[in-house]
Parts: C-alpha cells; sequence; structure tokens
C-alpha cells in the first residue's frame, strides 16, 4: 500500500517514531469507551501535518480495523482535527511529539503559541520497534500494508 510509503516520506523511518505510538498504532484496540490512545495517535498526526485522510487511513490500515471500528476512527479522527483547527484560545489541547525538533509541543489554538514546548521534558523515550511493541506483530501487519515491489526493512 503506498500509504505505509507516503507516511514513512512525511515523518521518517518507523524507527524514528515513538515507541508509544507505534505501540498505541498497532498493539492497541481503539474503541469508542477508550479513546486516550487513539488521541494520542491523532495528536501526533496533527501535530506532524499529517493530512486527516492520510492519519485516518493510516490508523485504520495498521490496527486493521474495518466497518465501525474503521467508522469510528474516521469520524473521531475528523471530529478532533476539525476542533483543533476551529480552536482559537485554546491552551493546551492536547501534546504531541514533534517529529522535527525531536521534543514534545503543545497543540495551541491558532492565536496562541504554536511553538510551545509541553514541559518537564522526557528525559528518555524510546524509538522504533523494539522487544516491549511486540515486533512480529507489527512486522507482520507491515508486511501487509507494503507494496509487493517494495524492500522489507523498516
Amino acid at each position: 500500500m503506498a500509504l505505509l510509503v507516503a507516511m514513512t516520506e512525511h515523518l521518517g523511518h518507523l524507527g524514528s517514531w515513538p515507541t508509544y505510538i507505534l505501540q498505541n498504532l498497532f498493539l492497541d484496540h481503539i474503541t469508542p469507551t477508550n479513546t486516550s490512545r487513539l488521541r494520542m495517535v491523532i495528536s501526533f498526526m496533527y501535530g506532524n501535518d499529517v493530512p486527516l485522510e492520510m492519519a485516518y487511513d493510516f490508523c485504520n490500515a495498521c490496527g486493521g480495523y474495518t466497518g465501525a471500528s474503521a467508522r469510528f476512527v474516521i469520524e473521531q479522527t475528523a471530529e478532533w482535527y476539525s476542533q483543533w483547527q476551529r480552536s482559537k484560545v485554546g491552551r493546551h489541547i492536547a501534546e504531541y511529539y514533534n517529529m522535527l525538533f525531536r521534543t514534545f509541543y503543545w497543540i495551541n489554538g491558532s492565536l496562541l503559541n504554536q511553538q510551545e514546548l509541553a514541559l518537564p521534558e522526557v528525559k528518555s523515550m524510546e524509538f522504533g520497534i523494539d522487544a516491549t511493541t511486540h515486533p512480529h506483530k507489527i512486522r507482520r501487519r507491515l508486511e501487509e500494508m507494503r507494496p509487493t515491489e517494495e524492500p522489507t526493512t523498516c
């Protein structure tokens, strides 16, 4: 699927992504009663300027969601993107890891500072796929998402 290629071109290779994002994308099952992990992923996508459709398509592909679950991810992602884009003076709407500056920032309303660091800063953080992320599950899902002509490295 060209979606994986487009996402890694936009945000960098998966080895540079925070491990908690990969865990939330690939391992956790999203439900309407537990949206906190989805919100972490969506704020990561929004803060790093991932287009709306790419964000929800990627979440659905990584989680293997179809039917009602996929519709829920689409609707919830669209709702958050819309709320965050319309916000003028909302402060500390959501925290996200900025891939360009390699630190945490706040999503703030459009009239406020968009480069406000989220403090206190995390001292150590894991990146990429490691033993704690069930690498076999993630790699299997990635293989399903890859175009057939692409090499299998992450």
